[in-house]
């Protein structure tokens, strides 16, 4: 049986700049402005598609305020192809507000639905870690995207660890 190893990945801080919760109001109004990109973007995404044995799984509320497919589209084709889900449901933007659940919850029990053999954790918010998965994860910092090469450095080397398991 191949190894399946997954990133479960926050967007929120890390590729993009954090927005105001759109998700947990009615949503009235299709029409959501895009994402602002932040420096780590594009290294990330190169980690991501130089990783063979790995894939993404979307650990974001972006996902209900976007939508799954819509928000993959927007991200780089390194991460988007190797997307295979997500932690929060989210095929297509609700008339309705998304249920609030913390993150680390929707987390914990994506990891216990996929079973995953190794996992990496990278999230800007601590709060979306689970504490028992810290030694398996990357707490981004907001200084980490003033040196985008040295976090995609770090990055690298801990999903070939994590994938080399």
């Amino acid at each position: 049986m191949d190894s399946v190893s997954i990133l479960y990945l926050g967007i929120e801080g890390i590729l993009f700049r954090p927005n105001t919760r759109i998700h947990t109001v009615p949503c009235h109004a299709h029409i959501i402005a895009l994402p602002e990109p932040l420096p780590l973007l594009e290294p990330v995404s190169a980690i991501i598609e130089r990783a063979t044995k790995l894939n993404v799984v979307l650990n974001s509320w972006l996902v209900a305020d976007y939508g799954f497919r819509q928000l993959v589209r927007l991200l780089p084709d390194g991460i988007a192809q190797k997307t295979i889900g997500a932690t929060i449901a989210g095929n297509r933007l609700h008339n309705r507000p998304t249920a609030y659940r913390a993150r680390v919850e929707l987390l914990r029990a994506d990891i216990e639905r996929r079973q995953p053999t190794q996992l990496t954790i990278v999230d800007a918010s601590r709060s979306a870690i689970p504490t028992e998965l810290l030694h398996r994860s990357i707490w981004v910092r907001e200084s980490d995207s003033r040196c985008p090469s040295d976090f995609a450095a770090i990055l690298g080397r801990f999903i070939d660890s994590s994938c080399d398991d």
